[in-house]
């Protein structure tokens, strides 16, 4: 027999899916990155903040680009070999932002000289900080937004209080920026929901183009190593971003968990009408086909959506 939870998410996911059929069409968007888009870590393997689910493993695995004339010649050769976009991103200072303003004239240079599509998780920042990044012409923004201050001094070591997720927010949709990204991340408190639906609420403060939920990876060699996350738990959180906002796209980011556990958020997620999910797995596409989904595939960062791409 099913438990309460069950019963629970089973209607969730029914609710969740029939409103992303009706607001957006029966077809699912899978991402792959790999060669045509990667990421850049402008920091190379350095980050201020060593966090306990990170602990710098995930940026020292990027390509490096740690001043603007290495971040130029580095796009250069990317559009040279036909990539699509790319992401910047890098480890942070202590008060959470990515150091990207003194790489705003490179990218300005970079998106005179090629075709690339330039994507940036940012961190915090203010409405001069944001109006610059717009003015540089970067073509879309990501923010980690962490509900409680208590994950964030958990989790990351810092203070960073709602205001601050709302002040960044509302400067890169005041700045003009089509293409503002937030992520959520489940399980980062120590494996269990705590924070997710306060950063839902929080994303509410703007009209998001889309929502990405990723999960909690345990990563070998961390303090969070062996921390693993319920699928239900990620499935849950989906939904409830998909009836918060109806209007907003809502996919499953590259980071969520590895092996069984991957497969099972897949699964349950693409049946809760997840518009895209990044790097999918076999279960995606078995789950997708057995909805009868009309299955889209882009060599792309997952923060852009089929209209950015055609």
């Amino acid at each position: 027999m099913q438990t309460v939870m069950e019963r629970e998410l089973r209607d969730l996911t029914e609710s969740a899916k029939d409103l992303s059929w009706k607001k957006h069409g029966r077809s699912i968007s899978f991402y792959h990155t790999g060669e045509k888009f990667p990421a850049v870590s402008l920091t190379g393997g350095k980050c201020a903040l060593d966090c306990r689910h990170c602990g710098k493993k995930v940026i020292s695995r990027l390509m490096p680009a740690t001043d603007p004339a290495q971040l130029v010649k580095t796009c250069l050769k990317l559009d040279g070999r036909g990539c699509r976009g790319v992401l910047l991103t890098g480890g942070c200072t202590r008060e959470g932002r990515v150091p990207i303003d003194e790489f705003l004239e490179a990218v300005k240079e970079i998106k005179r000289r090629t075709g690339l599509i330039v994507l940036a998780h940012t961190g915090l920042t203010d409405d001069d900080g944001a109006l610059r990044i717009k003015e540089a012409g970067i073509d879309g923004v990501s923010i980690d937004v962490v509900g409680s201050p208590e994950t964030a001094r958990e989790v990351y070591g810092i203070d960073i209080f709602p205001e601050d997720y709302t002040r960044t927010l509302k400067a890169f949709e005041k700045a003009g920026l089509d293409n503002v990204t937030p992520h959520v991340c489940v399980g980062l408190h120590n494996g269990r929901l705590f924070h997710e639906e306060k950063a839902l609420e929080i994303i509410s403060c703007i009209k998001p183009s889309n929502i990405i939920i990723i999960g909690l990876t345990d990563l070998e060699g961390t303090p969070m190593q062996g921390i693993k996350i319920r699928p239900q738990d990620v499935a849950r959180i989906v939904c409830k971003a998909r009836l918060d906002f109806p209007g907003s796209l809502v996919t499953l980011g590259c980071a969520r968990g590895k092996g069984a556990i991957r497969e099972e958020i897949d699964r349950l997620c693409v049946k809760a009408g997840v518009n895209g999910v990044a790097i999918p797995t076999a279960a995606a596409y078995d789950a997708a086909r057995k909805e009868g989904l009309a299955i889209n595939e882009y060599e792309a960062c997952c923060a852009l959506t089929a209209k950015d791409l055609t």
